[in-house]
């Protein structure tokens, strides 16, 4: 009985260790768990920034060079000789698609140039890098911005071909406007320039293109008569750039001139109260007076008296002279021989019961 029970017994050993084995056998041949996959990543980037998954890059301006950057590794290794695809898309909407090998450092560039001679530059422009890596396809985008920011535009009034701020009526005003960028002049660029009288009712708006020296300018007359010419006109020239809008403003004034007349030497003394030089003795003087009017125009036919005072204060002579059709009067004296010293000229006139003087001075030296 007790034979039975150990042949039972060692059956089941037996049995046991035949499973066991088997269990040894199926593992020492099958195959192992599966490597982990390396990661393939791109990145990519521009001088100024971008660097990670899908990182938006900062702000450029037209004329600046951009370099686009795509970094491909697998597993944290650089990846050599690697094509890489870069569209991108401009803010038109058209696109640039290159496709450049990965270097030695793993990095394929792009270069591109933000000319707006190839069209509209400003706005956003959207960037995508794609690649291939064990047959499984990785991209990484940026978008970065272009901003104009150093347009500038200028306005200023001329009278005569001068500059002015101070005009009379009927005079004609040249408007003009400088359009630059990068202190590079801009042009075939259209300039709006808006011009209102002195109680801001417009009085006329025209856009101009600018000349290849980025100068636009107009002309026009200021009214007269006219009650409302008189005061401070508003000027200004408006126009956009690469996307910028820029706009100016200024103001000139519209005024008459007062009554004037002004005496003068062959030698000098044009100007209110201004000395008329030096002469000597027996020496033959020439006075001249003018008129002007509220336009500053000379004014002819102008009755004009002349006053003359020697040194010791007694009267040399009084003359009346009317001014020509150049407006002007003149009259010639001699300085006696035994006077020297400072001489004094008095000139008047009466226009429209306005009495109008103008006084100078000269000195008679010994020769």
């Amino acid at each position: 009985m007790n034979s039975k029970k150990q042949m039972l017994a060692a059956s089941i050993l037996a049995i046991g260790l035949a499973v066991g084995l088997g269990t040894i056998s199926f593992g020492l041949f099958s195959e192992g768990p599966p490597s982990p996959k390396l990661e393939s990543v791109l990145d990519v980037y521009t001088q100024k920034g971008g660097l990670g998954f899908n990182v938006s890059d900062g702000d450029f301006e037209p004329l600046d060079n951009v370099s686009i950057y795509a970094y491909l590794t697998q597993g944290g290794i650089k990846l050599q000789n690697r094509p890489v695809t870069f569209t991108i898309e401009k803010p038109d909407g058209s696109e640039i698609v290159r496709t450049i090998s990965t270097n030695d450092l793993g990095i394929a560039e792009a270069d591109t140039y933000l000319l707006p001679s190839e069209g509209h530059v400003a706005g956003t422009w959207h960037v995508v890098a794609n690649a291939t890596v064990d047959n499984e396809a990785i991209d990484d985008t940026l978008d970065l911005q272009c901003k104009s920011q150093n347009a500038r535009i200028e306005i200023s009034s001329k009278r005569n071909g001068v500059p002015s701020t101070s005009f009379l009526p009927s005079d004609l005003v040249l408007l003009e406007a400088q359009l630059s960028y990068r202190n590079a002049s801009i042009a075939g660029t259209p300039v709006t320039f808006e011009v209102s009288i002195p109680n801001g009712t417009e009085f006329l708006s025209k856009t101009v293109t600018t000349n290849r020296f980025g100068t636009a300018n107009i002309i026009f007359q200021i009214p007269w008569p006219s009650d409302s010419s008189l005061g401070i006109w508003q000027i200004s020239a408006a126009s956009e750039v690469y996307g910028q809008t820029l706009k100016v403003s200024a103001g000139f004034e519209c005024e008459l001139l007062p009554l004037a007349m002004d005496v003068f030497t062959q030698k000098g003394g044009i100007g209110p109260n201004t000395p008329g030089g030096y002469f000597t003795l027996n020496e033959t003087v020439i006075l001249y007076a003018e008129v002007r009017d509220v336009f500053n125009q000379t004014m002819p036919s102008q009755l004009i008296t002349f006053a003359i005072i020697q040194p010791n204060g007694t009267a040399l002579a009084y003359f009346t002279q009317v001014t020509n059709s150049s407006g002007i009067a003149n009259i010639t004296i001699g300085i006696p021989p035994v006077y020297a010293g400072t001489y004094e000229v008095y000139a008047r006139t009466v226009y429209n019961d306005v009495v109008l003087l103008d006084t100078l001075t000269f000195i008679a030296k010994q020769s």
